[in-house]
């Protein structure tokens, strides 16, 4: 069995500990970093293939930090691990977490919400070279990257890429929001949750100023992706 690299921040000696031994002995090799610095200094060279982040107490604007921290470097799959009182879901999905779980669940549930974002990472890898492009901009699958038509790469976090992939796939639909809370974020939608739109926010600032309105708010209906103000013609969509 292949085992994946975990990155995991934790202050508390003691819970590293615990961690390092529980998911070392579950195809995990374990790295232990006190602050988001140590492991930024590791992107370079040794990458993880995942990083916990245990929120710190009491104060959910330090655990964003560290992660916006983190996205700065790098858009590798990063999970938040906290108490219900010690964080807000809403601000660190928003600084880039792909999610965000309750200290107090078992270190089972943990690790199959783990693996599961990992699936979700690597979806892209098999798919070989497929890519969908709109007249210059490209989103690779096997990569999963999102490319500009100069070729620079407009960096998307984990949920972020899933959206545009989702978007793009039924452009000239509407997809609700029901179907991106279960497709990103493998859970069910609720009415008082903003995650959606929030994340859908977060995906039009990234595309740019001018393409902001690629995608569109359907009232009643969800969102679509209707193309990009830059594209030539129609704009049409294809599998290369």
């Amino acid at each position: 069995m292949t085992q994946l690299a975990l990155g995991i921040i934790e202050t508390d000696r003691t819970e590293s500990a615990r961690l390092a031994k529980f998911f070392s002995e579950h195809e995990f090799v374990v790295e232990l970093h006190a602050g988001p610095d140590s492991l930024v200094a590791r992107l370079g060279s040794h990458p993880p293939h995942l990083v916990l982040i245990c929120a710190c107490l009491g104060d959910p604007g330090v655990t964003a930090a560290m992660l916006r921290h983190i996205r700065e470097a790098s858009r590798l799959p990063a999970v938040i691990l906290g108490g219900i009182n010690d964080v807000s879901p809403v601000l660190l999905l928003e600084a880039g977490a792909d999610d965000v779980l309750d200290r107090a669940l078992p270190l089972r549930a943990i690790l199959a919400r783990l693996r599961a974002i990992l699936r979700r990472a690597e979806w892209g890898l098999a798919q070989g070279s497929r890519a969908l492009t709109v007249n210059g901009w490209r989103l690779l699958a096997d990569r999963r990257q999102l490319l500009r038509p100069d070729g620079s790469e407009c960096v998307l976090t984990t949920a972020e890429f899933d959206l545009m992939r989702l978007l793009l796939e039924r452009r000239g639909r509407a997809v609700d929001r029901d179907t991106i809370a279960e497709i990103v974020f493998h859970r069910p939608f609720r009415a008082e949750d903003r995650t959606v739109d929030n994340l859908v926010l977060r995906l039009r600032r990234k595309l740019g100023d001018t393409n902001q309105v690629a995608v569109k708010t359907v009232r009643g209906a969800g969102y679509m992706f209707v193309g990009f103000r830059d594209e030539e013609g129609d704009g049409g969509l294809r599998v290369a």
